[in-house]
């Protein structure tokens, strides 16, 4: 009975990680074969530096948030490397702590303003979008001015202090629409176990996934922070659609990046290093991750609920047959996130099969052996998982150094339960989305 069983998990596995692994390799060859033209695109800081500072609107949204918005905020106004800028910062009317702290912030520096949620939280995070750009408009209106572009970061944030300058450049210079700079989880002591894994994941996404869909003209997922809009976008998006951001999608920032390509607009993602006092430095937004198992399956599951389900329910396959093919890379999880648990029952039955060859015992009969379509297949599949343990290994130790690389390879076993149980708890998540669509605010540590 057992025998049966495993023939048939391996067979499953065995078909459906070659179609995967054919697809996340087809990806790998692109990045390696674009990597140098897209780096050799990137402006030199020089460049960014002599730009002229256009008006920027940065918007940051909070839900409970009174114990990290007095840091991020602090950090972005003695830190920010520019000058033309205000902050404009989403509060609710009964989160008092989080209101009490901005409003101190505020008295001090009138770059600070307070924007109160017409509505008690939580809401939605698109809500209070809304709501702090309707500020935006009548702030603009008093002042007879616009602002020339809007930028998001979330309430955790650690903006970079060049993050501005090359913003402003790729939009006013480069004729960008919108940029996305990447997220790195912050390396530090205070990260554990899971916050780690957090840091294997954004480094290959952020260095790898979104430069080849850069490098094809394809559409860009923003990541919800360090995301960037020309301001006219915003009134083109109020005229389509009535409201910026989608309030009933869980995940409006990659439904955002969907829509601004259908529309043609032009998403630059820039992943760009700078030598600063002789360190190697990544502008990028720095923030924390969750650090404990439960928070990081809650995190998850938003994100897959939002992306997986909600815009396939929305979206279905609009577009061209490139957007199709990377709703399918996008919308695949929900299947490889089950067949990541089964990979690691199929690592395991592979490696015994060759330390039953090499000693001569046996505790599973040798099943690829008796057809050898199957055998062709597991190899494969084991040749497809040390690729991708290879690129996770590459990007880890590209922004984390090496011991972290390493021990990123122990990590992706934890990060596959993750994953698991976070498609479980999306379903659910989904399910209740017909109900009601609430803010669902990550815990940092």
């Amino acid at each position: 009975m057992i025998n049966e069983f495993f023939e048939a998990l391996l067979w499953f596995c065995a078909v459906a990680f070659v179609i995967s692994g054919i697809d996340d390799t087809a990806i790998d060859i692109i990045y390696w074969l674009k990597r140098k033209k897209y780096r050799q695109s990137l402006p030199d800081m020089r460049v960014v530096y002599a730009a002229k500072e256009s008006s920027i609107a940065l918007i940051i949204c909070a839900w409970k948030e009174f114990r990290v918005i007095e840091r991020t905020i602090n950090n972005a106004l003695n830190k920010i490397k520019y000058n033309n800028y205000k902050i404009f910062v989403g509060v609710y009317p009964n989160d008092t702590k989080t209101v009490e702290v901005v409003k101190r912030l505020a008295e001090k520096d009138n770059r600070v303003k307070v924007c109160i949620n017409t509505k008690d939280g939580p809401t939605t995070k698109a809500d209070n979008l809304n709501n702090v750009y309707e500020i935006i408009k009548n702030h603009e209106y008093w002042e007879e001015k616009d602002f020339d572009i809007i930028l998001v970061h979330d309430s955790e944030d650690f903006i970079h202090s060049n993050s501005l300058k090359l913003i402003n450049y790729i939009i006013t210079v480069q004729k960008s629409d919108a940029v996305q700079i990447p997220v790195v989880p912050i390396k530090g002591g205070n990260g554990k176990f899971i916050h780690k894994i957090y840091c294997d994941g954004f480094a290959e996404i952020h260095t790898k996934d979104l430069v080849v869909r850069q490098a094809l003209n394809a559409f860009i997922p923003f990541a919800g922070t360090g995301m960037a809009f020309k301001r006219d976008l915003f009134t083109v998006l109020e005229e389509k659609y009535g409201k910026v951001f989608n309030e009933l999608n869980l995940t409006e920032d990659y439904e955002l990046g969907l829509k601004f390509h259908k529309m043609g607009f032009k998403i630059s993602f820039i992943n760009m290093e700078i030598n600063f006092k002789n360190d190697l430095e990544r502008i990028a937004t720095t923030e924390y991750f969750p650090n404990y198992f439960w928070a990081a399956v809650k995190q998850r599951s938003r994100w897959t609920a939002g992306i997986c389900f909600q815009n396939w329910k929305m979206h279905k396959w609009d577009g061209s047959l490139k957007t199709k093919y990377f709703l399918m890379r996008d919308r695949k999880t929900i299947f490889s996130n089950f067949m990541m648990i089964l990979s690691n029952i199929l690592l395991f039955v592979y490696v015994l099969f060759i330390l039953q060859n090499l000693f001569n015992f046996e505790v599973i009969k040798p099943i690829a052996n008796m057809n050898p379509i199957l055998w062709v297949l597991l190899c494969m599949s084991f040749a497809f998982m040390m690729l991708r343990f290879f690129h996770r290994f590459v990007f880890t130790y590209n922004w984390y150094g090496l011991k972290y690389a390493f021990l990123s390879l122990v990590r992706v076993l934890v990060d596959n339960v993750i994953n698991f149980f976070a498609i479980i708890r999306a379903i659910k998540v989904f399910m209740q989305m017909k109900h009601k669509i609430v803010w669902e605010s990550t815990e940092h540590y």
